[in-house]
């Protein structure tokens, strides 16, 4: 009994991890760039570029600390860009998506304001995938 219980708990907790690294399910997320954020700044761009793809969802996954990210702004490979038009609010680990319009879409750079969430607050990685 104990090792059902023990093989029951590893798969649980498996399955866990796996939803928390921010995958969805039927996705394949291609990591498009980073950013380590401090906090001193409150602006940052993650540069993408052409030869990465196209794309129709952006996801957005901070790391490290709690940040709040708003005027997030999506420059695409034919010079227009996309503002969703929400703020976002990231804890520690967590991800949004942003459905970007029409068709896949290149991507050449994504830029956001952001501030922290708590005074003293903690060094975030900003990290972007598309899919």
């Amino acid at each position: 009994m104990s090792i059902v219980r023990g093989a029951l708990c590893l798969v649980l907790m498996g399955w866990l991890m796996a939803c928390a690294t921010g995958q969805r399910a039927g996705h394949h997320w291609e990591l498009l760039g980073q950013r380590k954020v401090d906090f001193r700044i409150d602006h940052d761009v993650i540069e993408v570029g052409r030869s990465e793809g196209r794309f129709r969802v952006l996801r957005i996954v901070v790391r490290g600390g709690a940040i709040e990210m708003y005027d997030v702004k999506v420059v695409l490979g034919d010079g227009d860009s996309y503002r969703p038009s929400t703020r976002y609010v990231f804890d520690k680990g967590e991800g949004r998506t942003i459905d970007l319009p029409g068709d896949r879409r290149v991507v050449r750079r994504v830029e956001f304001v952001y501030r922290s969430l708590r005074a003293g607050g903690q060094h975030a990685t900003v990290s972007l995938y598309g899919e």
